[in-house]
């Protein structure tokens, strides 16, 4: 968790090789130390091993003669140091007194505590660069007091210090081997673990705005199951709250249209009599309107409802002509336009738009378009519509010439409730949300643009064509 903390890693991927790749990268590192100090004991114990064999060569040559001491150095003991790099060898020969016998006078007698036949190696610098020196010590055979020399050897570091390198360098990419191997599995083993999980955050991006389908856990790993089992719990009493929201509001709206319709009748009656002054008949005519307008909206809300439900259900479909349903809303639509001076007419009718949908719901999506339209047309003007297919698809289109719809408002107009102007009393604010969820409902897709003309508003409905 502290890495997570230190890292502030929000991904799931990089966690896990967090995880992964940061113990192996720690233990890399101990190997790395631990063998760069092996490699350096290893050149080390070779350059001593071959200065030990030049040492003891040359000492093997030395021989006393007559209280003098006589020696012909072997070419095979430089042989021995001799390398691409030309490390510089030197040699000396002291007795036991310290006196240069033979070799390099700047090689200082050694000073140490040495056995007989014994060997030291140590560093020291020698013309100004680091050499490794080995002092051996050797019994002339020939010597009647048993008299020892100590040969020392020396060579400069440069072959040494490539050979370190090299067993390093080649540990390091072993190394960078193995940890390229693991990351490319890593990789591979990321995306098969995390495939279910990739796949459940796109199935739950792919469902409907709203879908209250519950999700199948049988086929899902153990660890998302416990995820899976409290959302669908959570979908569980949503739908129940859902349900009982709209029972009551399909309920109060039921019993709100009886009442209305009732209240409406007696206005009529009222209405009728013939003993009702003006001023009783302008009053009558205000409630006749106002119970009209929330007969509108009680009728929406039920729709909206009834909506709702069929997203769980489904819906009877059948082969529906789109020019018959706009030939159908023109007809019950026509007087409400000639009241306010609309002129309503079709520009394209294309009969090969055929669609398998409800009948009811493309009625009920055509008149909320039409009806907005002359609705808000604040002056006299006209509303086409029209239907053409192409491909697989049909495009429904209804366009008018009336003040239209900004465009930073366009995809507000949608949300329930919403009014473009809150002073205009015979809108509800629920034509455009029913026309998005039948949109929806039918799987089509919906567009709000500005005429061609420059002026107005086009809606642009896409649906898909019935097979066959």
């Amino acid at each position: 968790m502290w890495l997570n903390r230190i890292f502030r890693l929000r991904s799931l991927k990089s966690r896990l090789a967090l995880w992964v790749l940061f113990p192996s990268i720690l233990v890399i590192a101990i190997d790395l130390a631990v063998s760069y100090r092996g490699s350096e004991q290893i050149a080390t114990l070779v350059q001593q091993q071959l200065l030990h064999g030049a040492a003891a060569m040359i000492s093997e040559q030395l021989t006393l003669n007559e209280d003098e001491y006589e020696i012909s150095v072997p070419p095979a003991a430089f042989d021995l140091l001799r390398n691409r790099l030309k490390d510089r060898v030197s040699y000396a020969i002291h007795d036991s007194a310290g006196q240069l016998i033979a070799g390099d006078d700047q090689l200082p007698p050694f000073k140490g505590e040495i056995g007989q036949e014994g060997e030291v190696f140590f560093l020291m610098s020698l013309r100004g660069e680091t050499v490794r020196v080995v002092a051996y010590s050797f019994v002339i055979p020939n010597s009647p007091r048993s008299d020892f020399v100590i040969t020392q050897v020396a060579q400069t570091l440069r072959n040494h210090n490539e050979f370190r390198d090299d067993l390093l360098h080649s540990t390091i990419r072993r190394h960078f081997n193995l940890l390229a191997i693991t990351v490319f599995f890593l990789v591979i083993a990321f995306r098969w673990m995390l495939k279910p999980l990739v796949e459940f955050s796109a199935s739950l991006s792919e469902r409907q705005p709203g879908s209250l389908e519950k999700l199948d856990e049988s086929e899902a790993p153990t660890e998302l199951r416990p995820v899976i089992h409290a959302m669908n719990d959570y979908v569980q009493r949503l739908e129940n709250t859902l349900k009982s929201y709209e029972k009551f509001v399909a309920n109060t709206a039921h019993h709100l249209r009886n009442s209305f319709a009732v209240i409406t009748t007696q206005i009529n009656f009222a209405k009728r009599s013939s003993s009702t002054d003006p001023v009783q008949q302008e009053v009558l005519g205000a409630a006749q309107k106002a119970l009209g307008k929330c007969t509108r909206v009680i009728n929406q809300l039920l729709m909206l409802a009834s909506l709702e439900q069929s997203k769980k259900t489904s819906a009877h479909r059948e082969r529906v002509s789109l020019v018959s349903v706009i030939t159908s809303v023109i007809e019950e639509l026509a007087p409400v336009a000639q009241q306010k001076g609309v002129e309503l007419g079709v520009e394209v009718l294309d009969e090969r738009a055929i669609v398998e949908a409800p009948a009811r719901l493309l009625q009920e999506l055509l008149t909320n378009l039409v009806g907005n339209a002359i609705q808000h047309m604040q002056k006299t003007g006209h509303v086409t519509v029209s239907v053409a297919s192409s491909g697989s698809t049909a495009t429904l289109s209804v366009i008018d010439n009336g003040v239209g719809i900004p465009v930073e408002l366009r995809e507000k107009v949608f949300e329930r409730f919403f009014r473009i102007d809150e002073s205009n009393p015979d809108g509800s604010g629920l034509g455009m949300a029913i026309v998005k969820e039948i949109c929806d409902s039918l799987g089509a897709t919906i567009a709000l643009v500005t005429p061609a003309s420059g002026s107005g508003l086009q809606v642009d409905i896409r649906l898909p064509l019935a097979a066959g």
